[in-house]
């Protein structure tokens, strides 16, 4: 049974993920760099780009690395959400996906786990309110909690056990909405836990102006993270991006560098984009059970599989905006300047920026995330 390995709505399993190489070889630098003793220690990572632009792929192979690294490394992975309230309810589950990755590793070893069971947080923090912002006072005592249990961990159950572990963080933006001190006290923590030799490498997700949101916290947070940004394929990796997935699951489909390079002008190598339109091209290809997919067979396919992206994406993007908001879209799409809409466009033109419609491109100056929603966007209007 022919497989379809094309899935946009999910990030790329390992046996699935494509290029990246060079932030791949990043990442392997930064692991022995965190590692080894005679070089400068924990190296903190922060993965930033719009949305869709495969920071979730990248985090997850990060930590596949990780976990397949000699000597081994404890690996923790945990998606932030605004559902997780305040600080409190951060670290209540940061600490509980820690103990519940590290024994589901069996690389660490069976004594390693035996000990490390009998580790428990010691977590009275007593009750505090699920509020938008917790008090500064609360915000002190969940931080020294978060560090006096690592601390109490590193001391006693992972010392001259593992070189190192690794805690991943996706989505880290979602903190800020919770508290914008959120990750200047992630910095506190982990910086002195590294000072002190506790090797917790930290590595995040994030939007492209996260740092920037709240600057007087920015510019300490910058200087703590090696800022990874991460851009939309060239040529090449959207070719590694087709082929490579259809030789992982053994697919006899062709595509010929034509297709490629049509796919690519089309979706200027945005992974969604990508994704979804080979997700369209291989169904339709096994049901007229073609071999290979040429240009001519993209293009043939290309109102049908617009169709589709707009039903699937477009549609639901559109209704998100007010019809305030759509007047701005539409004014953009033209690429008309704002000025002309009116005193309210920057406001109205930062909502779209949060929303992940609008790319800011200087002072003033915007687009639509990308030319397929802007022909979208005109298309509805006409």
């Amino acid at each position: 049974m022919r497989v379809n390995p094309f899935n946009p709505y999910f990030p790329a399993h390992d046996a699935l993920f494509a290029n990246r190489k060079l932030e791949q070889a990043m990442f392997a630098r930064a692991l022995r760099a965190s590692t080894q003793s005679s070089l400068p220690g924990a190296w903190n990572v922060a993965i930033v780009g719009p949305w869709g632009i495969g920071k979730t792929s990248l985090l997850r192979r990060f930590a596949w690395m990780a976990s397949q690294h000699e000597p081994p490394v404890g690996v923790v992975t945990l998606t932030a959400t605004t559902a997780l309230g305040s600080f409190d309810g951060f670290v209540h589950s940061l600490l509980a996906r820690l103990k519940q990755d590290l024994l589901s590793n069996i690389r660490l070893g069976e004594r390693f786990l035996e000990e490390f069971a009998r580790w428990e947080p010691h977590l009275r923090l007593g009750p505090v309110s699920v509020t938008r912002r917790a008090s500064e006072k609360a915000d002190l005592v969940h931080v020294d909690v978060l560090y006096s249990e690592l601390s109490r961990l590193w001391q006693y159950h992972v010392r001259d056990r593992l070189a190192a572990i690794f805690i991943f963080i996706d989505d880290a933006n979602n903190l800020l909405a919770i508290d914008s001190k959120f990750l200047l006290s992630l910095r506190a923590v982990f910086q002195d836990l590294q000072g002190k030799g506790m090797v917790y490498p930290l590595v995040i997700t994030g939007q492209e102006d996260m740092f920037e949101a709240t600057r007087d916290v920015s510019e300490p947070v910058t200087r703590f993270f090696e800022r990874l940004p991460i851009r939309p394929f060239s040529l090449d990796d959207t070719r590694e991006a087709i082929v490579e997935p259809l030789q992982a699951v053994g697919h006899p489909l062709q595509v010929g560098e034509d297709a490629v390079r049509e796919i690519y002008d089309q979706t200027l190598g945005h992974p969604y984009f990508v994704a979804f339109v080979m997700r369209e091209l291989v169904d339709r290809a096994d049901l007229l059970e073609i071999r290979t997919i040429d240009a001519e067979f993209v293009r043939g396919q290309w109102a049908a599989v617009y169709e589709r992206l707009g039903m699937e994406k477009f549609e639901a993007e559109w209704n998100y905006a007010t019809d305030a908001e759509r007047e701005l879209l539409a004014l953009v799409a033209d690429e008309r300047p704002l000025s002309t809409y009116g005193r309210s466009a920057s406001t109205l033109a930062a909502r779209l920026v949060q929303k992940g419609l609008l790319m800011k491109e200087g002072r003033g100056k915007y687009r639509l995330y990308h030319p397929l929603f802007a022909a979208y966007v005109k298309r509805r209007l006409s």
